[in-house]
Formats: structure tokens, sequence, C-alpha cells
């Protein structure tokens, strides 16, 4: 083991904590389409995103009709893709969401035995179409649409709901743009810590930040910067989502990752946060009010064979990584992992395996 990867070690072996995750849930139908097929069953799928778009442009003044085959049913959405991370680590992290009413659902057993697995409802729906250079999401929202802070309160009930947030020293929040009840969460989620200890860090994932309206979207940041004062905030966001935040704040970004990283700065000072994280598929950046600022470059993998998730798995391994004493940098070289781990085995590695593929990246 290389000197580089000692202190990845030692965080592993000792990690602890106590994390909190809300209040999503979705089954992921994900197919493939088909491009050629040769018999009744052998095809060819269509493996480009680009080529996808390009011929429905191609077809817009007609239609198109395409073949669909059903590649996998599994779990989704903010809470199971990025608990499973801690779970892996052996953190047991508490998932409160939407994975069945009755039972648990299928897509969630994994979920039954390594975390705390709180159901509050049905799951929602999303239909996965996977390519190996991207993926389309459409999701059927109902459940979550219809899933509000109050529901979640008389759900739980006060001795409950005093426990769940007790001692905890991860929040997470997740999707903004897809909780329309989101504002309401994030309140009662800080209002749980009037009187008693705050956790270390409060986490976010805002999804889509396009789907909804700017006022919308600034009336959630303003709320994130009054909060942060009670728990430091981390957003995170996705190279699209990086893209569209840089563009409304009229901050002008170069393609260099240590400039994106400084463009953090700039804009974690403008929203009033202490934390902003910026995921792509060829680095990672922060910016830390504590820590400063950092990149880490990751690889392109191949033999890609899941898409669906890879966000939310580095949204995991950045979230148990702020469980340790490590700089911005180790914090991203071992989110970077935790994702190159999920892309090419499709679940999340265990301690042994996220050290393997630390040992394996060329920037750590």
């Amino acid at each position: 083991m290389s000197s580089n990867t000692k202190k990845y070690e030692d965080f592993l072996n000792n990690i602890s904590g106590n994390i909190l995750l809300g209040c999503d849930g979705f089954v992921d139908e994900v197919y493939q389409i088909v491009d050629v097929r040769q018999s009744l069953s052998e095809f060819t799928p269509m493996d480009n995103l680009r080529e996808f778009g390009e011929l429905i442009v191609k077809r817009a003044d007609g239609g198109v009709g395409l073949e669909i085959v059903p590649k996998r049913r599994c779990s989704g959405g903010f809470t199971p893709n990025t608990g499973r991370v801690a779970a892996f680590l052996g953190l047991k992290p508490t998932l409160a969401g939407l994975y069945g009413s009755q039972s648990i659902d299928p897509a969630f057993e994994e979920f039954v035995d390594n975390c705390n697995l709180l159901s509050l409802g049905d799951p929602a729906l999303t239909l996965v179409f996977e390519f190996s250079d991207g993926k389309i999401l459409m999701s059927a929202l109902k459940s979550v649409a219809n899933l509000t802070w109050n529901e979640f309160v008389a759900f739980f009930g006060d001795e409950v709901m005093k426990k769940l947030f007790a001692e905890v020293d991860i929040l997470g929040l997740g999707y903004w743009s897809l909780t329309p009840d989101f504002d309401n969460f994030l309140k009662g989620f800080v209002s749980q810590y009037e009187n008693g200890k705050p956790p270390r860090r409060m986490f976010f994932d805002f999804a889509d930040i396009k789907k909804k309206s700017n006022e919308s979207f600034m009336e959630s940041l303003a709320l994130i910067k009054q909060f942060n004062q009670t728990i430091p905030m981390t957003m995170s966001l996705n190279e699209h989502e990086g893209a569209e935040l840089f563009s409304r704040f009229g901050i002008t970004v170069g393609e260099e990752p240590a400039k994106v990283a400084s463009a953090l700065t700039t804009l974690r000072q403008e929203i009033g946060i202490d934390e902003l994280v910026i995921h792509t598929p060829d680095y990672a950046a922060a910016s830390c009010a504590a820590d400063g600022e950092g990149f880490a470059l990751q690889e392109h993998q191949k033999n890609v064979i899941r898409t669906a998730g890879a966000g939310d798995t580095f949204n995991g391994g950045y979230l148990c990584a702020s469980l340790g004493e490590l700089s911005v940098k180790e914090r991203l070289v071992i989110a970077n992992a935790a994702t190159a781990f999920f892309v090419t085995h499709a679940t999340a590695p265990t301690k042994e395996e996220m050290l393997a593929q630390i040992e394996r990246a060329s920037d750590k």
C-alpha cells in the first residue's frame, strides 16, 4: 500500500457516525432501447445518448417508434442511492422515505438489514433509459409529491421524532426539484435542533434546478443561507446543475478544475453557505468555508454497466468522507472512488473495495 492511501485506510477502518436521510424513494424501471434487432433473442442496444437525441430531433416533424427491453428493476432516489454507500461502509444509516406501504418493496430489500429503513408509504416510479454516456429519467411523482412535512410529523409522532433526529452527525435532504413541500421539510428538519445539539453538517441534492422557477429556487436558497447559521450546509451539484447555478448568479467559469474550484468559492460566498461541491465525469471540485477549495481528477471508466444513481453515489461517498478529519481533496477522492466503483459494479464498494479503488486512482 502506498503512503498516499494510508490516510484513507485509517479513515475507512475507523469511520463512525449517525446519518439520517430523507425523504424520497423511487423504484427505477430501467430499459435499453433497441437500435438493431438481429433475431428474436439478439439485438444491438442504442448506446449513445447524443445519437438518441439526434434521432428524436431528426424525426421531430413526424414521429418515432422504438422498442424497449427491460434491463433491471431497482431502488432509486436520493435516500437509497446515497445511503447505500454509508450502508456498505458499515454505518447503518437511517433512511426515512417511501419504500412500501404494506411491506417493503422488493426493490429496497438490500437495505432491510444494513439500514434503519422507515417507510411512510409507496415509492414513486421512474422510467430510466440508460446509455453508456448518460441516461434519461422520467418520474411519476404522485407519492413523493403528495408527501408533506405535516404528514411526516404525524406519521412518526413526537416521541419518535425526538429519537429520529437526536445525535445525528450528518443530515441529508433530497431532491428539491422533485419534492413540492421541500421548503417545509427543510424548515422542519432544522427546527428539530432549536434546543438541542445540531448535526455536524446538512447535505442537499437539488437535482434538476431548471425544473422550478428562479423565484422558487431563490426562496429555497435564502432558507438554506438562513439555516447555515444553525447547521453548516453542503450543496452538491452535477455539471449541468452547476452550469445553471453559475449562470443564475452571472459567474463566468473556466474549464480547468482549478478554475471551477475557484469559481465555486465565489459562488458559495454569494449564496452564503458553508460548502459547495460539483461532480463531473472528469473531475470533482469543492469549496468549503473552513477547509478552502480543491479538486480531484476522475478517470473515465471502461465497462460501465450502470449510470443511474452515479451522482447520488458520489454524494454518498462525500457525505461519509465528511465524517472524518479529511481535507477537501481527500473527501473528493473518496467520493470519486465510490462513483467509479458504482458505475462498473452497479453497487457501492465495501471498505476493502473502496480502498482498492482509491489505490487505482491516478489523482489521490
